[in-house]
């Protein structure tokens, strides 16, 4: 990138900033294909979009595949994020997954999830989960929020949804978190595969 370019897209950022500020809008939003914890040694995200910033914007990321020996193999790997006109959207995907923590093998074809916020305010999220397995064995998904498969160390829990929605006479606020898979193994393991994550903030003298 050359100088002329650099402050180009300097004064982009700062004229966005500017007027998400004049707008009282705040802005958060990431995206992850997946969030791992084992053991306390590895600790990381992969394909993380990053936060967004408080004035908003758009962030992704995407991968052909990636694999993580006797842990993790996944293919397709996208997430993005973005908030503009009140509204935040995050969305995660991956294709071919294995998972092996703890004993415990789980594959599926597909894992995707989407979380979206707004000033209404209001949130919604959503899963998609296709041929998934645990040790072999297929897994009805419900498409019920926490769907939660109890295992010998631990647990999965299945399109999972945590939200916040605020409303006070002077701010409104909402946040949304869905998790496609949430492998849980005490002591052991905490690995999020498509995690997507959407917040807005919004003064209500702006909405009015």
């Amino acid at each position: 990138m050359n100088t002329r370019h650099f402050f180009v897209l300097l004064g982009c950022m700062l004229g966005l900033a500017q007027l998400s500020a004049a707008q009282g809008v705040s802005y958060t939003g990431e995206a992850a294909v997946a969030n791992v914890n084992v053991l306390g040694v590895l600790n990381a995200s992969i394909e993380d979009t990053g936060p967004l910033p408080y004035y908003g914007g758009s962030l992704s990321t995407e991968l052909l595949s990636l694999n993580v020996p006797n842990l993790l193999d996944l293919n397709l790997l996208s997430a993005s994020t973005d908030g503009e006109n009140r509204q935040t959207n995050s969305a995660a995907s991956v294709t071919e997954v294995t998972l092996t923590a703890a004993g415990v093998n789980i594959t599926a074809s597909v894992l995707t999830s989407n979380a979206s916020a707004s000033c209404a305010p209001a949130v919604s999220g959503t899963s998609t989960i296709v041929g998934l397995k645990v040790n072999g064995l297929s897994v009805k998904v419900t498409g019920a929020p926490n769907q939660t498969i109890p295992l010998l160390v631990g647990s999965l829990i299945i399109n999972e949804q945590i939200s916040s929605v605020v409303d006070t006479p002077e701010l409104v606020s909402a946040d949304m978190l869905v998790n496609a898979l949430h492998l849980k193994v005490l002591g052991i393991a905490d690995v999020v595969i498509s995690s997507s994550h959407a917040g807005v903030s919004c003064p209500v003298e702006v909405l009015q």
